[in-house]
């Protein structure tokens, strides 16, 4: 075992975990900020 490896698959998950994170926040930012103009348009539409 390598050491230098094992911190490379440290930081290799670390950066997929982090970008998985801000991914997750992102989306959800996102989606508090549209669905209440995406159900307005629903409801204006129906």
């Amino acid at each position: 075992m390598i050491p230098i490896l094992h911190d490379m698959r440290a930081a290799f998950f670390l950066v997929i975990a982090l970008a998985m994170l801000l991914l997750i926040g992102a989306m959800a930012g996102l989606g508090a900020v549209l669905q209440p103009i995406r159900w307005s348009d629903r409801k204006g539409s129906r």
